[in-house]
């Protein structure tokens, strides 16, 4: 790295750390309407002090900076035991797509408000027939003058109870072979009439993940992202991004967790035994950290040489998995007989929210991609073996 990038990286770092010193952190609940509410607000604080979007141009209300920019201030977020904002689907999957892909108009008219966090954004990718074989998405969008009208049903669409965009995968050609040549990407208002959404309670409790319905939606045809029937090089971005960009802000979130649980042991009265199981627990946890965050390094330097999708992108995602898994793990097991008991505090922990994180990181190893598909890219597009019959 340059003498002159090193100098400004400490200088950022500085100044995040003072914003960080002299901005009142806010205490994160565990019920998922104020949860939102929360970090919703902590998005515009955020934004606000100037910390959202450091790599996005100035164009889109970003900086202008780089990913190594947003690494550090993401680990500054850690360091003072901070929440990322909301808006992660916006801000690291669909918005850095939309970034590169999408017209001057789109990116003037839907960026910004994103980077606030006034517009929250869902993915309407999976389906009931279709999440891991995504090309074999059934959605349709027939043109009809200057609209698209949409008819089909989404699945897994975390917060497409609170958004008001959605990034819709949908056919345009019915014909094309291979199939992901006939899919286009479309940006629908969330609002339009035809669009039902029925939430999912999930093992955690929380409801934020959706089913959505589209029954003759109409989708004005500026709101289409590249070329018609070109929509599947913009989804491979997307993924990209789920499973590299996303992997860096969900360390903060992890490292996050763990700091709280050892802020919560601090005060604890301890036996032998017990010291024991903390030491195993937040090890395992340490350990499982250091090699997600080596991992994400060398993301960084593909995100800064803009290298764009890539298989190591699946490495990416599995690292970030069994990390998730793993801290999960150690946590919970913490409690002992307790992670029965949601309502108790043994050792000064929040069971509800260990046994909340232990729940939602078994999600980690099926979102953005299943393990199993992303072995296989590893398998079949890094090491060059043959495909499995």
């Amino acid at each position: 790295m340059p003498v002159e990038q090193i100098t400004e990286i400490a200088d950022l770092r500085r100044e995040a750390r003072r914003w960080l010193a002299e901005t009142e952190i806010p205490t994160v609940p565990l019920e998922l309407e104020e949860r939102f509410n929360v970090l919703r607000r902590w998005q515009r604080t955020l934004f606000d002090g100037g910390w959202m979007g450091l790599g996005w141009s100035r164009e889109a209300g970003g900086r202008g900076l780089t990913a190594r920019h947003q690494q550090v201030f993401s680990e500054e977020l850690a360091r003072a035991h901070a929440p990322a904002p909301i808006g992660l689907i916006g801000l690291d999957v669909v918005g850095p797509s939309i970034h590169r892909y999408g017209s001057p108009e789109q990116r003037s008219r839907f960026l910004p408000p994103l980077l606030v966090g006034e517009d929250i954004w869902c993915q309407g990718f999976s389906e009931p027939s279709a999440g891991s074989d995504l090309a074999s998405l059934r959605t349709r969008a027939l043109r009809h003058g200057d609209k698209y009208v949409v008819n089909g049903q989404k699945v897994w669409t975390s917060w497409g109870n609170q958004a008001s965009w959605c990034a819709l995968l949908c056919r345009t050609d019915p014909d094309a072979e291979p199939k992901h040549a006939g899919i286009s990407y479309l940006i629908v208002d969330m609002s339009s009439p035809g669009i039902t959404v029925r939430p999912l309670v999930q093992m955690t409790g929380d409801a934020e993940f959706c089913e959505v319905f589209f029954d003759n939606v109409e989708v004005p045809v500026g709101n289409l992202v590249g070329k018609e029937n070109d929509g599947w090089r913009i989804a491979l971005d997307t993924l990209s991004q789920e499973r590299g960009n996303y992997a860096m802000r969900r360390q903060v979130e992890i490292g996050w967790g763990v700091e709280k649980t050892i802020d919560g042991l601090r005060g604890a009265s301890l036996e032998s035994t017990t010291n024991r199981r903390i030491s195993t627990a937040i090890g395992e946890s340490h350990v499982a950290l250091r090699v997600l965050d080596a991992q994400i390094r060398r993301t960084v330097q593909r995100l800064i040489d803009e290298v764009g999708p890539h298989p190591l992108d699946s490495i990416d995602k599995l690292v970030l998995n069994d990390a998730e898994q793993v801290v999960g793990r150690a946590l919970v097991d913490l409690l002992g007989p307790f992670r029965l008991d949601a309502e108790s505090q043994p050792l000064g922990l929040n069971a509800a929210q260990l046994i909340h994180d232990h729940y939602f990181s078994r999600a980690a190893s099926i979102y953005g991609g299943t393990s199993q598909i992303q072995r296989n890219i590893v398998a079949e597009r890094l090491l060059g073996l043959p495909r499995s019959r």
